[in-house]
């Protein structure tokens, strides 16, 4: 997870004879640009969180009808990887040839950023008759964990950073078939609030019936 920070706009060559009006997209999410005429160079503060990566695109805003589509200009990849740039957005084609912008943008850590650490895992009472094949989900991960008999304990290592509140959810793994799903333990939500201690799953129905596993955790604010 991460977050993109755009700093500042920088107009070289317009679309329109006179003013133009912009805006991006990012991530499912459309914001407003200051109105910009060549030479100019405004500071922005437009902030994006996102996973992965994602397209950002800069259109020239002509109220988008049917007869007359908004202008496309120009889109970059924006991917996890921390740091500053800027990035020129230019088009020789279509009703905005001739445009041409620099977007300065951050990408880093949102503000609030925790991590969340598996420490162990206790098998308490299994899921399946012989070996319990586990996995967790947590903030649209998954996460393989160690096969597991009754009575074991065995250290982890797996980290995840987030921010707000996430479900942390526990399976047994049947290779998730259509006629044989994979078997749902039990969750617990994880907050941003400091703690270190062991959680308990334990399935109260369905084919994981029973299935009792203790999961010792760690939440922490980000390096």
């Amino acid at each position: 997870m991460a977050i993109l920070r755009l700093t500042s706009i920088t107009c070289q060559g317009q679309a329109e004879t006179f003013t133009d009006e912009l805006y991006v997209t990012f991530n499912g999410t459309k914001r407003s640009l200051p109105n910009m005429t060549k030479g100019q160079t405004k500071l922005l503060g437009d902030e994006f969180i996102f996973e992965g990566t994602r397209q950002l695109s800069l259109f020239e805003n002509d109220g988008d009808h049917w007869y007359d589509r908004d202008d496309f200009i120009a889109a970059h990849m924006i991917t996890e990887s921390p740091g500053d740039a800027s990035l020129e957005f230019a088009t020789n084609s279509g009703n905005a040839a001739g445009a041409r912008y620099t977007l300065g943008v951050r990408v880093g850590e949102p503000s609030g950023t925790v991590v969340l650490r598996l420490r162990s895992i206790t098998c308490v009472e299994q899921a399946e008759t012989f070996t319990d094949e586990l996995y967790v989900t947590f903030n649209g991960t998954k996460r393989s964990l160690p096969n597991m008999t009754k009575g074991q304990t065995l250290p982890l290592s797996d980290e995840f950073r987030f921010v707000g509140s996430r479900d942390l959810s526990l399976f047994e793994n049947d290779g998730d078939h259509w006629y044989d799903r994979d078997d749902f333990i039990a969750k617990r939500t994880i907050s941003t609030s400091p703690v270190d201690g062991t959680f308990e799953f334990v399935a109260s129905s369905g084919n994981a019936k029973g299935a009792h596993y203790s999961l010792s955790l760690s939440v922490s604010p980000a390096p």
